[in-house]
């Protein structure tokens, strides 16, 4: 069965929460199989309901957090994609910032143009041309699915979060710190990594960047603060990006689509420094531990999961997010002396492994059910 939940359109909050249909699919699943123990990652496909279903089967359970979704239907707390929100003022923030989205049954097309065209855009076109009625969800309703998610989270026997920030976002909102496990995120793609011989100090340096053209990944404040660097002396690679013509007058800028995991090496080989730029409250932040681990220094934005492995002046630089002024500082200390890449590489400390990561979840699954046994 295909999730009734359209990504990128107006859902309807209560069905988020519960929908039977789903319901029962989900106790035929858990009846056949019979788990000792479910690890939930996302509900955006689920209604949040199916946690009370395995609870009332007694199984013990957790929830890793990937994404904000739990308490932001929008997923990134980001009001309408762009400005970060941490008080959504009893649901009403919520019905203003998703009014942009097309109903769950817009066509095609429409959710094309969603995806393609910026917030602002969007809304003056949907505005000039509307096509369906738009769901008038409440505040109230919003405010309900919180409460109804946060109060699942709770019934969970752990909720793992991969960094300290994320976990006091979480705490902000109502979930019991009791129940938050803290355990740094890895990747099997760690193992494929190998790592860069130390730089010498010549020009051009070489940044890199992966995440999309994204709002909330700092795309455009990434290429406003490149804009700034002398051209000569700075280029700058961005995968995961389609070939749509140039950036901007005179950038040195390359555009690559993505990379293969077995082609990881071959893309970090020419590239010199990683660039972070998100302004959303970033759950972990992965690419920047590829990144370390292949011998890559990192600028990324003092938010979100970085900082938890983003030490200032050590392995990269932290700076303000949204701010590229201070963005393109950090790049042209790098510029102005490309022998400081060499001096980071060689603070660059190994990160865990992902048979390391594995070992700490499995040890997590284990207290969970050793608790189970001792609360009987």
């Amino acid at each position: 069965m295909n999730t009734p939940y359209r990504p990128g359109c107006l859902n309807d909050p209560a069905q988020q929460c519960r929908r039977p249909d789903i319901e029962r699919l989900v106790m035929e699943v858990l009846d056949d199989e019979r788990p000792d123990i479910v690890h939930f990652h996302e509900l955006q496909m689920h209604p949040a309901s199916v946690i009370d279903i395995v609870s009332a089967r007694g199984i013990p359970s957790l929830k890793t957090i990937h994404n904000y979704y739990d308490i932001c239907p929008q997923r990134d707390l980001l009001y309408r994609g762009e400005e970060r929100c941490y008080d959504f003022d009893g649901g009403t923030r919520c019905t203003e910032c998703l009014s942009v989205l097309p109903p769950a049954a817009a066509s095609f097309g429409e959710r094309l143009a969603r995806t393609m065209l910026p917030a602002w855009l969007y809304t003056r076109v949907a505005a000039i041309c509307p096509r369906r009625r738009r769901v008038p969800y409440l505040a109230g309703q919003y405010l309900l699915r919180r409460r109804f998610f946060v109060e699942r989270l709770n019934r969970l026997d752990a909720v793992h979060c991969s960094s300290p920030r994320s976990a006091a976002i979480l705490a902000d909102c109502g979930v019991l710190k009791s129940r938050i496990r803290i355990i740094p995120l890895s990747v099997k793609n760690l193992e494929r990594i190998t790592p860069k011989p130390l730089r010498g100090n010549h020009h051009p340096v070489v940044f890199g960047y992966v995440s999309g053209r994204h709002v909330s990944r700092g795309y455009r404040v990434l290429i406003e603060a490149f804009s700034m660097l002398d051209q000569s002396r700075a280029r700058l690679v961005i995968w995961n990006m389609p070939r749509t013509g140039p950036l901007g007058q005179g950038l040195n800028v390359e555009l690559r689509r993505h990379y293969m995991p077995e082609q990881i090496n071959g893309a970090f080989r020419e590239m010199d420094v990683g660039i972070i730029p998100s302004i959303w409250e970033e759950i972990f932040g992965i690419i920047g531990i590829e990144w370390l681990t292949a011998g890559i220094p990192v600028i990324g934005s003092d938010i979100g999961g970085i900082p938890a492995w983003l030490k200032n002046g050590e392995n990269g630089f932290l700076i303000p997010p949204g701010d590229a002024r201070r963005l393109a500082g950090a790049m042209q200390l790098f510029v102005n002396n490309p022998a400081l890449i060499a001096q980071m590489q060689q603070r660059i400390r190994p990160w865990n492994t992902f048979s390391s990561h594995v070992g700490e979840m499995l040890g997590c699954y284990e207290d969970i059910m050793a608790s189970r046994k001792r609360g009987k």
